[in-house]
């Protein structure tokens, strides 16, 4: 596999005087993930946008630094350990510390655009599911807690689902954010004394790229019926949960669930 494509756009000078807080968001290009980095950008974070889309990136930092954000662009395969390796020797080099991982990227386990029935599920779309919504997780916690303890605390917020709630029509999405929120609970524990704190946000279905790639018409109807608040969400929805996650005011806050998903959770 050949490096990854590191992009930086923009004016600024990367100094240790110039770097305040740093945060990278996986899946970052689009999305919630860029929902995400668009907020903590406006925030003041320095940002790395990590995705496997190299067109993405390079329209998401060209239009971000165009309104003033700083930001990198890095093309990560979360799935693959060689690559989440370079991204951990990028971040160290380029910053030597991180404040805030978000993983948001993930895949559906669909077929012809529908959630297939777990008879009718194929190894490879469940393998491949797993790997990148569960072993990338992993992958990029592993790797870029070192870096945090650096920063002396650190938050990590991870994009879990509605559907590790409740049962949910995609199985081996279901299982893979079951899974998340399960590894979640496992470091929230172990980085407890490193003063890093390991959340999930549980949305419902957001109008991203990721859910239109379905049938959704009648999906997102009927999630705002779920939903007793009468509507769907919007990326703004999540950004903000991960603003607040990542915020001095939620320093007290570790090992949980925040269900961003107008209350459908309680619906079943």
């Amino acid at each position: 596999m050949s490096l990854p494509i590191i992009r930086t756009f923009g004016s600024y000078q990367l100094t240790q005087a110039s770097i305040k807080r740093v945060a990278a968001i996986t899946g970052g290009a689009q999305g919630l993930g860029r929902a995400i980095a668009q907020r903590f950008g406006q925030d003041g974070y320095s940002l790395v946008l990590c995705d496997v889309s190299a067109p993405h990136l390079e329209r998401a930092v060209t239009e971000m630094s165009a309104s003033g954000l700083t930001v990198q662009a890095l093309e990560v395969d979360v799935s693959d350990e060689a690559s989440v390796r370079r991204m951990r020797a990028h971040m160290e080099h380029q910053f030597g510390r991180l404040d805030v991982l978000v993983n948001s990227a993930g895949v559906l386990g669909l077929i012809d655009n529908k959630a297939p029935k777990v008879e009718d599920t194929p190894l490879s779309v469940w393998e491949r599911v797993l790997k990148v919504n569960l072993t990338g997780p992993f992958l990029v916690c592993r790797e870029m807690v070192p870096l945090m303890r650096k920063s002396g605390a650190g938050r990590i917020i991870n994009i879990a689902s509605r559907a590790a709630r409740v049962r949910s029509g995609d199985p081996a999405y279901s299982a893979s954010k079951s899974g998340l929120v399960g590894f979640s609970r496992v470091l929230a524990g172990d980085l407890a004394p490193d003063g890093i704190t390991v959340n999930c946000i549980a949305p419902s279905y957001i109008p991203t790229g990721l859910v239109a790639s379905m049938e959704l018409e009648g999906a997102v109807a009927a999630s705002a019926l779920n939903s007793p608040l009468g509507r769907i969400g919007v990326p703004d929805d999540i950004a903000g949960a991960a603003a607040f996650l990542a915020s001095k005011d939620a320093s007290f806050i570790t090992g949980a669930i925040i269900d961003v998903n107008g209350g459908s959770f309680m619906q079943g």
